[in-house]
């Protein structure tokens, strides 16, 4: 079994929650990460340390290239907050702890292949940046974005960056995570799958999430975490948007 995770957002008591998780199930192997440890959140340190040590891989994601090159296309709160990363890691002590930390950021891959697996942190075309919605599919959306994705691997691929976990098929249909508590098969056909948000949901359910994969199937895992904890938290620093607390309790 291996288990997908992503867009932690310096989210530390979401990620324990979700590694006590996947730690209790003891059937999975590996664990990787789609990218945006930091970002928004109030504990980017915590985060990137202990996922650096968990997780068998880590993707570069929108934030960390932001953290790195400058956060261009931000709105103003996410740029704070990744100004504020940025001092607070800058600050890391000691000396050859913060330059690991810098080391292991600036080598983040942005996409790695796993036999027919294609794993990215936004989508094929773009693996950084690019958002893969639900509205890719509506009417009047451009007819030719999902065919390119699609085409842009093998039989699965995942993905995190919109933190609305669930299933886009290759007949342009998407099945929301929570449309499949029992799990979905994978095995016949080409899908692309988003694996959701430990560290702050948007699809209106508050529990972090995580994905696991089967070989045949994904299964789509809800946590309770103490969103008070990190909501409390992020109120105590000046420069995090006190919306990116009260957005915790609704999953948005």
């Amino acid at each position: 079994m291996i288990a997908f995770i992503s867009d932690i957002h310096a989210n530390l008591a979401a990620l324990n929650a979700v590694l006590a998780d996947i730690d209790s199930l003891g059937t999975v192997e590996r664990i990787f990460c789609l990218g945006d440890v930091v970002g928004y959140g109030p504990q980017p340190r915590e985060c990137i340390d202990l996922v650096a040590s968990r997780c068998k891989l880590i993707l570069m994601g929108n934030h960390e290239h932001a953290l790195l090159y400058g956060a261009y296309g931000f709105h103003a709160a996410a740029k704070r907050a990744i100004d504020w990363t940025r001092d607070t890691l800058q600050k890391v002590q000691p000396v050859a702890q913060r330059k690991a930390i810098l080391e292991l950021l600036q080598n983040l891959p942005i996409r790695h292949e796993l036999g027919d697996l294609l794993l990215v942190h936004g989508s094929p075309r773009d693996p950084v940046m690019e958002y893969v919605l639900e509205s890719d599919l509506w009417e009047g959306a451009d007819p030719d974005k999902m065919d390119s994705i699609f085409a842009g691997f093998q039989r699965l691929c995942f993905v995190g960056h919109t933190h609305r976990p669930g299933v886009f098929t290759a007949d342009r249909c998407f099945l929301p995570a929570g449309d499949l508590e029992d799990g979905f098969d994978v095995s016949d056909g080409k899908y692309l799958v988003n694996v959701g948000s430990v560290g702050q949901p948007r699809d209106r359910n508050p529990r972090a999430c995580y994905t696991l994969y089967s070989g045949q199937a994904v299964y789509f895992r809800r946590v309770a975490y103490d969103i008070e904890d990190t909501a409390g938290r992020v109120r105590e620093v000046e420069a995090l948007d006190k919306r990116f607390a009260d957005r915790l309790f609704r999953g948005e």
